[in-house]
């Protein structure tokens, strides 16, 4: 019983005009209500376009972060690869040439510390030993030891629109940098611009400093985003986030800066759909007059289920582009359920089409004297570093990850003991010669690797077989590989 029926219930009234005069309060009371609920939705359909435009800045941030990501996370895969490849005195052309296309470029540029072109994808004589670098700001930019991205340029020999990622790396001979270009559309920079919006009315643009589109969701040809949509282009020069004067439709941008590239990221909604949460409340307007409880309710009921729907979109956008639930979020790898799941698939198709298949259980030596004399947080570190060493190792093809605490697991199909050997010999030596020294560590990670080849046995038996391979290998020394069994061996 509410505040106003309680003293209503207590009271009888003895008259008519009495009752006419409760009545007058009731709806006296009952205007008070009817004017207060008005404010109230006032209030939160202002906060809602709040809510509204926070979230299309929030989108515009998690997308940029997701595009700086990737960017980092191919150029520290550029640096791996150039400095365990690159770094010799000479670099064959054909060598050079599997690097840059193992990375999905169109054209690539090896640069002495002197600017000058050492190798260079595809083939042109002319150009070796030529400044070329002098014409691109990222790779100048390169050559003082940073990570540069480069606005769209042409490429010097096929001279096609290109973005590219420049990285220095240590040589010998001195400081070399590696610049890889890609095409400015059908890279995976499309699917994050793509996602960036969940509902089909939008545009996102995906812009370099000096204006040209990197990509375009909807897909649109190389150009400038002047030229693409010049009321927006015009809107992102007066500010950061507002409306887009002149657009056929009203419509709300919002830019985003890129962390570590001079692009930023251009969103432009309409704002029927930006603001479709709280847009259209004055139809119910005449049901609060008559009954403000199911007035009330029902608009409570479809805010409510608006904003729902709004937040699924996000968290359908945000799902998207998170780590899967398969990955370990230190590493970056597979987790434990992934990786036995991709053993199960490895082992039916090994035992279908009697394919060679090769399990490596490895763990850290000494781990736990890391983690106890220089912290946990040197010990992610390292799990991190033998994780980057993995990527270098491993196909793409190849299952491995994080099978818990220290040790992983590497599911290799199509792969007998004695390539399994070698695969495992590499991994164990490139982390033993890691630099670590700016962590406090002499040397670099000692590796105990355990190999088993068998594919005529079931998943479980492979992963026993593999950890007690492992423990032999520890048993024997550390620092080792052991295979079980032997290459060259028949077991019964």
């Amino acid at each position: 019983m509410s505040a106003l029926q309680a003293p209503l219930a207590a009271h009888r009234p003895r008259s008519a005009r009495h009752r006419r005069g409760v009545l007058a309060l009731a709806a006296l009371g009952l205007a008070a209500l009817l004017g207060a609920l008005a404010a109230t939705i006032a209030v939160v359909h202002q906060d809602a376009r709040h809510v509204s435009s926070a979230g299309l800045t929030a989108r515009g941030v998690t997308s940029a972060q997701f595009v700086s990501t990737y960017l980092s996370q191919q150029a520290t895969r550029e640096t791996q690869a150039a400095s365990e490849f690159l770094r010799g005195p000479a670099v064959s052309a054909r060598d050079f040439r599997l690097i840059a296309a193992g990375f999905g470029g169109v054209s690539a540029g090896l640069f002495s510390d002197s600017g000058r072109l050492l190798n260079v994808m595809p083939d042109d004589p002319a150009l070796i030993g030529t400044p070329v670098a002098n014409r691109y700001p990222h790779v100048r930019l390169a050559e003082t030891g940073r990570v540069a991205v480069s606005n769209v340029n042409r490429s010097a020999v096929a001279n096609l629109p290109v973005v590219a990622i420049a990285v220095p790396f240590a040589t010998s001979t001195g400081r070399r940098v590696l610049s890889v270009a890609f095409l400015v559309s059908g890279t995976a920079l499309d699917a994050f611009v793509a996602h960036t919006i969940s509902y089909p009315q939008h545009n996102v643009f995906i812009v370099d400093a000096s204006g040209s589109v990197v990509s375009a969701s909807p897909s649109a040809p190389p150009g400038t985003l002047a030229a693409d949509d010049p009321t927006v282009a015009r809107a992102i020069a007066r500010g950061s986030q507002g409306a887009v004067r002149g657009a056929a439709v009203p419509s709300t941008y919002n830019v985003t800066p890129i962390p570590g590239t001079s692009w930023r990221l251009v969103i432009a909604i309409p704002n029927s759909r930006l603001y479709a949460s709280s847009n259209g409340w004055s139809k119910w307007a005449p049901w609060i007059a008559f009954a403000a409880v199911t007035v009330l309710a029902l608009v409570l009921f479809v805010l409510f289920a608006r904003f729902l729907a709004d937040r699924d979109r996000l968290g359908e956008l945000s799902a998207k582009m998170e780590h899967a639930a398969g990955t370990d979020l230190l590493t970056g790898l597979s987790n434990r359920r992934t990786l036995a799941a991709g053993l199960t698939t490895a082992n039916a198709y090994s035992r279908r089409h009697d394919a060679p298949l090769s399990v490596l259980m490895i763990d850290l030596d000494h781990f736990k004297e890391i983690n106890d004399q220089f912290g946990h947080d040197v010990g992610d570190r390292v799990l991190q570093a033998v994780a980057d060493c993995m990527h270098t190792v491993f196909r793409d093809s190849d299952h491995f990850g994080r099978w818990g605490g220290d040790e992983f697991l590497a599911v290799l199909s199509c792969t007998a003991a004695e390539g399994a050997f070698r695969v495992a010999e590499r991994l164990r030596g490139l982390a033993a010669s890691l630099d670590l020294s700016h962590l406090g560590l002499i040397g670099g990670v000692a590796l105990s690797i355990g190999c088993t080849s068998e594919p005529y046995v079931t998943a479980d038996d492979l992963l026993a077989r593999a950890d007690d391979s492992l423990y032999n290998a520890k048993r024997g020394g550390r620092g080792r590989v052991t295979v079980d069994p032997e290459p060259g061996v028949v077991q019964a």
